[in-house]
């Protein structure tokens, strides 16, 4: 089964054909035209597609996609592979779901605490018998570093640095190690946690910075960088089945 999975972020697109679980094709743009999903609809021969999306506004491209595939519009009511405890599911974000459905794929049966690190940093559990409880949010190594210049009125605006070691020598420095080794120890904290309260537990990075981050942890991780698209061919595949 090969599916386009597109995943809309506020600021790229990242985009997908994925042949029986595996990506063969992939692209993080500024956009998406017609014209390439004509070309990628002509070499892979695909006929169901998945949108998922944090704009309001629709692509202008959503109207090709409806004409001429099967397309699933994740949001709170699509099926999931999985059960979702989570008490406003109106509310979560679609690139959570698409991650929680990733995390199964991937590795079943398992305990799962995925972290998706950019702007904001979201943390979400996976139970082994497929429930997802739910999960936090935090802010991202950015928005920690603005807020500390922007609510304060001696702290300069400082870019981040992995490469600082754990205390800082300056204020700059300190100010970067807050942000860095913050979000480091707010997961190695709450991995550590999870493990008294659940037992072994695989945890998961996502997200832009989920490389840079994965360097400092100490703690077993793996990294996946495109573990949304992932879950969305899974969450596309559930429903196409579910139809059959």
């Amino acid at each position: 089964m090969t599916n386009f999975c597109i995943d809309i972020g506020n600021s790229f697109i990242k985009y997908a054909v994925i042949r029986k679980g595996e990506i063969v094709y992939y692209k993080r743009s500024k956009k998406l035209l017609v014209r390439e999903i004509r070309a990628l609809q002509d070499k892979w021969q695909f006929e169901d597609a998945i949108i998922s999306t944090t704009r309001k506004s629709i692509p202008r491209f959503t109207n090709y996609l409806k004409k001429n595939l099967h397309l699933i519009y994740l949001d709170h009511k699509t099926k999931l592979p999985f059960q979702n405890a989570y008490k406003t599911p109106k509310t979560l974000g679609k690139d959570r779901l698409a991650a929680v459905a990733g995390a199964l794929r991937l590795y079943p049966n398992k305990n799962c605490l995925i972290f998706d690190i950019g702007t904001c940093m979201t943390i979400d559990l996976l139970r082994k018998d497929k429930v997802y409880e739910g999960g936090n949010i935090a802010p991202g190594k950015d928005l920690r570093l603005r807020s500390m210049h922007d609510y304060t009125s001696a702290l300069p605006l400082v870019k981040a640095d992995f490469g600082n070691p754990i205390v800082g020598k300056s204020t700059k420095s300190a100010l970067q190690n807050g942000a860095i080794y913050g979000i480091c120890l707010e997961i190695e904290g709450m991995v550590a946690r999870q493990k008294r309260e659940i037992g072994p537990i695989n945890v998961i990075l996502t997200g832009g910075d989920a490389i840079k981050f994965g360097e400092l942890l100490e703690c077993k991780k793996f990294v996946i960088p495109n573990l949304v698209l992932i879950g969305l061919d899974s969450i596309l595949e559930h429903n196409v089945k579910s139809k059959i």
